[in-house]
């Protein structure tokens, strides 16, 4: 199972689990369970489980205590002492930590940066110079020097910036259109790029700015107030490049005919019935809410042009075929407050977060009053044969005495621990910058030693950093372990399965159902022919009307079907195969039938429920696993600190 999968089902399990050395509720094997972690986590999902399934505290702690059984079970077969689970749970761990190791008062601040700047759009032209994100300082700097000369010629009217682009950015694809690369806001551009584009006034060039792709030239070419999101409905019609010439001509011809019924005073709605985006029908047309640089270009433009709701567009190609787009809603940017979850996950994910690491380490550097020896580190870095350094020849050299070369807290660097980290950490560069690359080495080294420090104290320091690591470890030994005892048992028992859909097939039976073909169309005359030349066989005929230039004049659909699958076959339902003559619709259209089978009211099939079928399976194996588990551990409750807790909880 994927990562997020197993952490969104580890979230459920008894979330917020907190503990305390309060009374204890009960004990399983050798576990006591204190009435504070169990009220915490009554409080906690008693709120999420109200409207689905309500739950009295007593039928609460018997979950808990199933819970508990099972993690029992865990620790005694050492689960949490297997190399794949301690791999696992540090990497969970890590994520958990990241938080802890970050200022988050800077991310507080970089949220609310984030909101202001989505409240306008803008929109900038660059010039690139393609840099490796760990290049040197002094690589650096040549880009750095080339772009600033750059922009003097550009400021002093030399040379123009469109052109200057075309002929020497990086970036190919803005490079086209002069650098233009359109209107963004907050999180379309990496965040050096961003701040750049929004701290300049429309006009503004900016100083070379520093990314993990190079160093730009940002000009700024306009700003508009946001242009928030819009609900659209589209009728489509599909054409690409692997289309044929007709496919494409036929796509375009259908789309215009759309907009044309449409200028004539046709329903979009009803028109709807013709498109062939097969994901969006049962939707009626409907595509899912969206805002700037999150669509095809020219369905973008289009769909932010209509202005008022039930406005449609002309005809729009896209590289998919063509779309008639239609206005459901225009939306203003949320308010900051109804953002302000979403905006921490992605502060959290982009590269701005690294200015809480940044803060985070300085701040580290002070609080363990780091310190660094320069004269013993210049003597290691005299050590560094410079011509065998970077070739794979070198060797570590040999220490009569291993010199302390920084501090911090109470722990100390070495020369010999420094010069290891260079060792393994060597590649070859220009011998003028091989000192440079040795410094930028230690500096990596040394943080990494710091930030490793106040990780190891994380559980000390913060209560809740302990409790949730604990919640994460016993949630990973639980998944693992349930997936082995459950539900891969259930899975890969075919005989089980087959048993157990014996015992509960009849509480998944279809009604009756009809298996049929069935034709729309605005023309009771038309309706009438299709009717006539299916009754008599006449297949032809009809595929032939399917593929002339009315094609959009009927639409045609086939399947099996239950009677309120849909208002066509809800109108002509028969138990009796056959073909029957047309009835009008509450539409105004007239629907044709064709039944080529009654299927009466049965069981469903075992492949058509297989999964409901194994999940039932699963459920039985749980509860007799639990009862093993009972039979296995001793569990005592105490019941005067039981009564006493449930009437506070009540």
């Amino acid at each position: 199972m994927k990562m997020m999968n197993k952490l969104l089902w580890i979230a459920l399990v008894f979330m917020g689990v907190q503990s305390s050395a309060q009374e204890v509720l009960f004990t399983v094997g050798g576990q006591s369970i204190t009435t504070e972690e169990f009220q915490a986590v009554y409080e906690k999902n008693k709120g999420v489980g109200a409207a689905l399934d309500p739950k009295t505290p007593e039928e609460y702690l018997e979950l808990y205590i199933n819970f508990k059984l099972k993690i029992a079970e865990a620790y005694a077969l050492q689960r949490d002492t297997a190399t794949s689970f301690k791999n696992e749970f540090g990497g969970y761990r890590a994520q958990l930590a990241k938080p802890y190791l970050s200022d988050q008062g800077a991310e507080n601040e970089l949220v609310q940066q984030a909101y202001s700047r989505m409240e306008e759009e803008v929109r900038a032209a660059h010039i690139m110079i393609s840099l490796e994100a760990n290049a040197l300082p002094s690589d650096t700097l040549k880009a750095y020097k080339q772009l600033l000369d750059l922009r003097k010629s550009i400021l002093s009217g030399k040379t123009k910036f469109e052109d200057a682009a075309r002929e020497t950015s990086a970036d190919t694809w803005s490079a086209k259109n002069g650098g233009d690369l359109g209107y963004f806001t907050a999180f379309n551009m990496v965040y050096p790029f961003e701040s750049a584009a929004y701290e300049l006034e429309v006009g503004g060039l900016s100083k070379p700015v520093r990314s993990q792709y190079g160093y730009h030239l940002v000009k700024l070419l306009d700003r508009r107030s946001a242009s928030g999101a819009v609900r659209v409905r589209h009728i489509f019609f599909a054409s690409n490049g692997k289309s044929s010439l007709q496919e494409q001509q036929r796509a375009e011809r259908s789309a215009n005919e759309i907009h044309t019924r449409l200028e004539n005073g046709e329903d979009f709605m009803t028109l709807l019935e013709f498109s062939e985006d097969r994901k969006t029908k049962d939707a009626m047309g409907e595509l899912p809410e969206f805002g700037i640089n999150k669509m095809m270009p020219a369905f973008e433009e289009a769909a932010f042009a209509l202005e008022s709701p039930g406005d449609y567009s002309s005809p729009v190609e896209t590289s998919i075929g063509w779309h008639v787009i239609q206005l459901i809603e225009r939306k203003p940017l949320p308010s900051f407050e109804d953002l302000k979850s979403e905006l921490k996950k992605k502060v959290k994910r982009d590269t701005r977060s690294r200015v809480g690491a940044s803060r985070f380490m300085k701040r580290l550097k002070s609080e363990f009053d780091f310190s660094i020896d320069e004269r013993w580190l210049g003597r290691t870095m005299n050590l560094v044969d410079k011509n065998a350094f970077g070739t794979g020849v070198w060797e570590l050299p040999s220490l009569s005495r291993d010199r302390v070369v920084a501090t911090f807290a109470e722990e100390k660097i070495y020369q010999s621990e420094v010069l290891k980290f260079w060792s393994k950490n060597q590649r070859q560069d220009d011998q003028a910058v091989r000192v440079e690359f040795l410094r930028v080495l230690f500096n990596m080294y040394a943080n990494d030693r710091m930030m490793a420090l106040e990780d190891s104290q994380l559980e000390s320091k913060h209560a809740d950093f302990r409790n949730l690591v604990r919640e994460y470890k016993e949630g990973i030994l639980l998944f693992d372990l349930t997936q082995e005892a459950v539900w891969n048992k259930a899975a890969q028992d075919s005989a089980g399965i087959a048993t157990h859909y014996e015992l509960i097939k009849e509480q998944y039976r279809w009604e009756d159902r009809i298996r049929a073909t069935y034709w729309v169309s605005g023309d009771e005359k038309l309706a009438k022919k299709i009717a006539k030349w299916t009754a008599k066989g006449k297949s032809e005929k009809v595929e032939e009307l399917l593929k002339n230039e009315d094609a959009l004049s009927v639409a045609v659909q086939n399947g099996i079907y239950e009677r309120g699958d849909n208002s066509v076959v809800k109108a002509l339902w028969q138990q009796e195969a056959g073909v029957f003559d047309p009835v009008a619709l509450d539409n105004g259209s007239f629907g044709v039938v064709q039944i080529d089978e009654f299927m009466a009211s049965a069981p469903k099939e075992l492949n058509e429920i297989k999964g409901l079928v194994i999940a039932s399976y699963q459920d039985e194996l749980e509860k007799q696993w639990v009862n093993d588990l009972r039979s296995k551990f001793e569990v005592n409750v105490n019941e005067n600190t039981k009564a006493q807790l449930f009437l506070e909880l009540r």
